[in-house]
């Protein structure tokens, strides 16, 4: 693809995964990037497509692409700084792995010290970057339904009430059932109180099995918790995807927030350079002039009657009080 052809996606896509971890290969793609710079919306979403489909490896090696030209664009004053800006945060969550992780966030490192990015962007990226490695890395939709959580939460708070009875009644037991050395006192000193091995054996059935309802308990409480740790971990990474998304279209209005300042800066300057309009009509009673009581008005002729018009009855009219109804007209349009 030469300087001044047209941008072809898929063979633009094609040297995105053929691209090497060199500095040769990065600069001479990012090159050819910043000379196609017209096409920036293109380029940088033919970029996270390409993302989205290669392995982790690679798609460190996009970064270190999208660094070199954001960089440079920083400089120049180019518009690869805003329109990789917008997609960042769906790419970030994408680099989670161990094996890229670090380097990833020494690249967020560099711009918060050079001042590509802002420092509340930044943050934001850091924060999807630290949120936890994921076991799949590809763009799968995760599952979470709200719902399954409270319900989990309140099963968990059931079974704890149940926990705690259980063991409140191993507490109540006349047997120390929680240290073997004294249950084997409390035993001797129940035997030689009542003397009878029946009465001490019973008590020590009931203990065992206040024992091993307390145990149920616990295990079924420990599963509970277990499920709703799973539950929390999705719920984690669920609306942590929808605060990035969230943060994208943020970030969106906030750039175009500063372009209509700019565009506003721009034609308040040039609103003394334009001609002025035409004059206003008078907006108060004084301003309107009115004609005196003496002045007449020059009202047309009558035209001369034919016969048909003898038929009708016009009445006559005075140019006095014609002058009278059109001044009072007149004042009340104006008012």
């Amino acid at each position: 693809m030469g300087e001044t052809e047209e941008f072809n996606t898929l063979a633009f896509e094609k040297r995105l995964m053929q691209l090497k971890d060199t500095q040769e290969s990065i600069q001479g793609l990012s090159s050819w990037c910043l000379k196609q710079r017209t096409h920036h919306k293109k380029i940088v979403s033919s970029w996270l497509n390409v993302l989205k489909r290669v392995k982790v490896e690679q798609r460190l090696v996009l970064f270190y692409l999208a660094n070199d030209v954001i960089q440079y664009s920083k400089r120049k004053n180019y518009e690869f700084v805003e329109s990789w800006g917008l997609n960042l945060q769906k790419a970030t969550p994408l680099v989670r792995d161990e094996k890229v992780r670090p380097k990833i966030l020494r690249i967020f490192k560099i711009w918060e010290q050079r001042s590509v990015y802002d420092d509340e962007f930044l943050s934001d990226l850091t924060g999807l970057l630290s949120a936890g490695a994921i076991k799949k890395t590809d763009d799968e939709s995760i599952e979470f339904q709200p719902t399954q959580l409270v319900n989990k939460v309140k099963q968990c708070a059931v079974l704890e009430a149940d926990t705690d009875l259980r063991l409140k009644d191993i507490h109540d037991s006349h047997l120390e059932l929680s240290d073997a050395d004294a249950l084997r006192t409390s035993l001797k000193g129940l035997y030689e109180e009542r003397n009878n091995k029946d009465d001490v054996e019973k008590e020590l059935n009931d203990g065992i099995a206040c024992v091993e309802r307390y145990t149920q308990a616990l295990q079924r409480e420990i599963v509970a918790r277990e499920a709703l740790l799973a539950l929390l971990t999705s719920a984690n990474q669920y609306y942590s995807t929808q605060r990035g998304e969230v943060k994208v279209v943020a970030y969106a209005y906030k750039n175009f927030g500063a372009r209509v300042r700019v565009l506003k800066r721009k034609l308040d300057e040039l609103i003394p350079t334009l001609p002025h309009a035409a004059p206003s009509p008078p907006q108060r009673d004084e301003d309107v002039p009115s004609p005196g009581p003496d002045e007449d008005l020059d009202l047309p002729a009558p035209a001369d009657r034919t016969d048909d018009d003898d038929s009708k009855e016009y009445p006559v009219i005075h140019t006095r009080y014609t002058r009278i109804i059109l001044i009072e007209l007149f004042q009340n349009v104006s008012s």
